[in-house]
């Protein structure tokens, strides 16, 4: 079966190079290519990694204009693996994952055939403080939980423009005890449940149907919407403990937006529009 892996590049050369010599030195498999998605990235490093990767039969690197999000940079890989590659499996993933497991595809294939998912998710270690973040809680079931998601990032955004929210959770932190969360690995597969968006694995039975993810957003909660999408279309989602991969996490992000504050606004706005795009979903 041919697997097309297609991760989403933005500033952060070095992050992309380790990804893909991860899965060229790591995997333990034949069947396989690999697309990467410049996404308008400012710094010419999507042009770099083309040069670096040009005489590479097993990678393609393609440049965008500009930044699409997301769902679109993705999608942009997406379609070329499904119409191009004719890839039977298509994985989605940031540039900043390492895959350190050999049998990383053979597993893909074999949980494939035993559980037929649509969607499957592997354990996704952070590096940061190795927390295993999948499968994720699920924030948005009915529509209650969307307005208050909209009234939450609503709050937080005006917040941020007043200047008053680092002081409002300084308040919050005095008189609220927080305790360090650590979150194990689960030990058994788990089906239909919100998968991590770092990694997400796509059978035959997604790419079917679908030429990638919902493309109204920008960034933030395609997690969400991707669930709910499985859900209303009776697909299989799957969090699988015997796939692994390891996660930097959000290092474009932080390199793109290196002010907090700043950060955190373009956090709220975006996932003000996508928590918008999931509403008028769950309204048809």
């Amino acid at each position: 079966m041919k697997i097309c892996f297609v991760i989403l590049h933005y500033l952060t050369e070095r992050d992309t190079i380790e990804c893909i010599d991860s899965i060229i030195n790591n995997v333990d498999y034949e069947n396989y290519s690999i697309i990467v998605v410049d996404n308008g990235s400012p710094n010419g490093s999507g042009n770099s990694l083309k040069s670096i990767y040009d005489n590479n039969s097993k990678v393609d690197v393609i440049l965008s204009q500009s930044n699409l999000g997301f769902a679109k940079g993705n999608n942009i890989g997406f379609i070329k693996a499904k119409y191009e590659h004719q890839a039977d499996f298509i994985i989605l993933m940031n540039n900043d994952m390492i895959i350190e497991q050999p049998n990383f595809l053979h597993e893909v294939i074999v949980k494939y055939r035993s559980n037929k998912y649509a969607v499957l998710g592997p354990d996704i270690i952070s590096i940061v403080d190795n927390n295993h973040q999948n499968p994720q809680p699920s924030r948005v079931v009915n529509k209650k939980d969307v307005y208050y998601q909209l009234a939450r990032h609503l709050t937080l955004l005006v917040l941020n423009y007043l200047r008053l929210e680092s002081l409002i959770k300084k308040i919050l932190k005095g008189v609220v005890k927080h305790k360090k969360m650590y979150i194990t690995k689960h030990e058994n597969e788990l089906a239909n449940v919100q998968l991590h968006g770092s990694c997400l694995i796509f059978s035959p039975i997604y790419i079917n149907q679908f030429d990638g993810l919902y493309d109204k957003t920008f960034m933030y909660f395609e997690e969400d919407i991707l669930f709910y999408l499985c859900k209303k279309n009776n697909l299989k989602t799957l969090y699988s403990p015997e796939v692994m991969i390891f996660h930097k996490e959000d290092s474009a992000t932080n390199e793109y937006l290196k002010n907090n504050s700043k950060k955190n606004r373009f956090i709220y706005k975006h996932s003000l529009k996508s928590i918008y795009y999931l509403l008028k979903l769950m309204n048809k």
